[in-house]
């Protein structure tokens, strides 16, 4: 082969290797499959567990593939969803799938960013999601606002129901499991990760409750918690990849123990946040932990354009705030750019290579 053909060789691969980023060992399927964004239908079912050790109801929605012929209907609710199979035969289609677990952000639901689990679904991921008893926006009860660690706990009892399923422990690939987290989710993926809360100081974490959620949580109810119970660490060694959206509780943690976190953190912020603002949150962890990395939405983007977006009866039902983005705000983009990347990053550090 001659000069000449060698060097037009080169010019034709050049592009290629600038995109396609640098792995031990590059898989270059990972990189050339179709990522589906519009997903149209998905297998689901509600799961009710019950965590008799706390005295606690963990209610967890579970999205996974279904074959193209299983029958669907459309969803309802304040939420956009796709087509439903629900409760539909899980697909032969691959023997195993990687599992996601999602934590939604405080006074939510587990549906909140649906979107991302009907993508993942999509793209070959069992995803779970559960509603943190106590800090949901149809169950408000001020002592477990500010109780968040029992939220790891919740992510902790629901991967031992779920791998221990007959309904899903032989489809799980056991060794292949994800965090997606939502602010005060958030938080709770880096309490999984091995991050220790700081000293505790009850005026300290009164004021801060105050900042992040109001006058909701009375004072005598702050004086009457034991917050040692936050101490200690939440580790769950089975969780190995995670991507964290406006992560909140920046002040809670002991910055040498975020450090000490070693599995990969994808984190995605807003500039414009003005609930968890990202010089106190995103931008902590993403200094701290070392494998984590950080995309910042800048100009008007805010906290709650991870939300999922609304169908009529949620704008009608639901504060504008959750509904309505600015003018120069595009959610479904915003959205297409996270789903974009959390697939990428899950599929090179999850899926079997």
């Amino acid at each position: 082969m001659n000069k000449k053909h060698l060097k037009w060789i080169f010019y034709l691969a050049a592009p290629w290797i600038l995109i396609i980023p640098f792995s031990g060992s590059l898989n270059l399927s990972k990189y050339f499959k179709t990522i589906i964004l519009q997903p149209q239908k998905t297998g689901i079912t509600t799961l009710h567990y019950f965590d008799q050790s706390r005295n606690r109801p963990i209610v967890t929605e579970v999205w996974y593939p279904v074959d193209k012929e299983a029958p669907a209907q459309a969803s309802t609710g304040f939420w956009l969803r796709c087509d439903e199979a629900r409760d539909a035969p899980l697909t032969n289609a691959s023997p195993k799938y990687p599992l996601i677990v999602m934590s939604h952000g405080s006074g939510a639901d587990r549906y909140t960013i649906s979107w991302l689990a009907e993508v993942l679904t999509a793209n070959g991921y069992i995803v779970a999601a559960m509603d943190h008893f106590g800090n949901t926006w149809n169950n408000k009860i001020p002592e477990y606002y500010a109780r968040p660690w029992e939220r790891p706990l919740d992510i902790s009892f629901v991967l031992d129901k779920l791998l221990g399923a007959s309904q899903f422990k032989d489809h799980i690939e056991q060794n292949k499991i994800g965090f997606v987290g939502y602010s005060l989710g958030g938080a709770t993926g880096i309490w999984i990760a091995g991050a220790e809360v700081a000293a505790l100081d009850s005026e300290y974490i009164k004021k801060n409750c105050i900042r992040e959620v109001g006058n909701f949580i009375p004072e005598n109810i702050l004086e009457n918690i034991d917050f040692n119970e936050a101490k200690g660490s939440f580790l769950d060694k089975r969780i190995s990849a995670m991507v964290l959206m406006a992560p909140a509780l920046g002040w809670l943690f002991d910055e040498k123990s975020l450090a000490k976190i070693k599995i990969p953190i994808v984190i995605f912020a807003s500039e414009n946040d003005q609930v968890v603002p990202i010089d106190m949150n995103a931008k902590v962890f993403a200094k701290q932990i070392s494998q984590a990395s950080l995309k910042i939405f800048t100009g008007e983007a805010n906290h709650y354009i991870f939300l999922s977006r609304t169908t009529v009866i949620g704008k009608r039902f639901l504060d504008t705030k959750y509904c309505i983005d600015p003018k120069s705000i595009d959610r479904a983009r915003v959205h297409e750019e996270i789903a974009k990347k959390t697939v990428i990053f899950f599929n090179n550090k999850l899926k079997t290579t």
